[in-house]
């Protein structure tokens, strides 16, 4: 029996660094295995900026379409962004006038556009899906971008394909959706409703976020689920010794951002300084973007020789450098809304591996 074709809308897909493309990756290696051979849709380019080197392997079955995007955007986005430019010669609290500027011209522009500033895409992207559709057997989409339900939806009704929609986040029950412009939210709760009624199947990656949906749309209880990031090997090789005298070395893999913050960790290592107990040369490090809300926060607590911004790194990268490590650190975030998302950088979904605590309910699939 030969095995059933997926179409997969994933604007996130390696090399993309986001760990957005993670998921949809796993997903694409393991589903194989029960018999559906998958095509990705993602973005034609990724900005050198954005990219990742770790090698990512997926099985023969997996076809890989970079045509999300028509191919004028990337040769645009090429020619205006110019020279690479120079990486920071070392680590720093400290974001220039242009980054910040940049963050908050980005946060208006999302506060205004409808689900998402990649919906420029949707167009061509539309077209390609309806030339892929015929011969696929199933439609699955993930968000970011949220505009990529709609497309599959419209197709899926087009082509009488069954639908189903992955949302690794929450959409207007995320923390991103309320700081939106009115018309804004209410265009996007409009869209979240005829995805969530019009599909076949919805995931989520939380049972609180399941249940919090199930809770909005009880008449498709039934068919909303939570399928969970869960852990899957990666050989690292052995944990490298500890030089005599290096510093002890706490770190933080992954932005941290909005309502997330090590705030609380800044405290706790500044009241050891006050106590003379801080280690000499301890350093907290963060992998990734870290908010302004935290940079001012470790300066005011005098922690601005502890504290390293350190550029995003490759995911293997990464992972070697948190096994080196003395000390991991998770952010939290202290509301009963956090229990909605999935935190660290290194989960990833595995058809092998073991659910994370609590257990979820085994799905009760619909029958296509």
């Amino acid at each position: 029996m030969s095995a059933r074709r997926v179409l997969m809308l994933s604007w996130l897909f390696p090399p993309q660094a986001s760990i957005g493309s993670k998921r949809a990756v796993r997903f694409a290696r393991h589903l194989p295995t029960s018999g559906w051979a998958p095509t990705v849709l993602c973005r034609r380019d990724v900005p050198a900026a954005q990219r990742d080197s770790t090698d990512e392997p997926l099985p023969a079955e997996v076809t890989v379409d970079r045509s999300y995007d028509h191919w004028v955007f990337p040769a645009v986005q090429r020619a205006l962004s110019g020279p690479p430019s120079a990486a920071p010669s070392a680590p720093s609290l400290q974001r220039g006038p242009g980054a910040r500027l940049g963050e908050l011209w980005h946060r208006a522009v999302d506060a205004a556009v409808p689900m998402d500033t990649v919906s420029l895409h949707a167009p061509h992207a539309a077209r390609r899906v309806a030339e892929l559709a015929p011969r696929h057997d199933l439609l699955w989409s993930t968000s970011y971008p949220y505009h990529s339900h709609l497309i599959a939806l419209r197709a899926a009704r087009r082509f009488g394909r069954p639908f189903v929609a992955d949302l690794r986040d929450p959409w207007s029950l995320n923390w991103v959706h309320r700081r939106k412009l009115a018309p804004t939210r209410w265009v996007e709760r409009a869209a979240e409703r005829a995805v969530i009624l019009g599909a076949d199947a919805v995931v989520v990656t939380t049972e609180t976020l399941a249940e919090r949906y199930r809770a909005l749309y009880p008449s498709r209880a039934s068919r909303i689920f939570a399928v969970h990031n869960c852990f899957e090997p990666l050989d690292l090789g052995p944990r490298p010794p500890r030089a005599p005298g290096a510093p002890l070395r706490v770190m933080h893999f992954g932005n941290v951002y909005g309502p997330w913050s090590l705030r609380t960790l800044f405290e706790a290592l500044a009241r050891l300084r006050r106590e003379g107990a801080l280690p000499h040369g301890v350093e907290l490090l963060n992998l990734g973007k870290l908010s302004d809300t935290d940079r001012a926060s470790a300066a005011s607590l005098g922690l601005a020789d502890v504290v390293r911004a350190v550029a995003p790194m490759d995911y293997a990268d990464g992972l070697r450098a948190l096994r080196a490590a003395d000390l991991l650190a998770l952010a939290a975030w202290s509301h009963p809304d956090a229990s909605l998302f999935i935190q660290g950088s290194s989960t990833t979904t595995s058809s092998r591996a073991r659910p994370s605590s609590p257990r979820p309910r085994t799905p009760r699939w619909p029958t296509w």
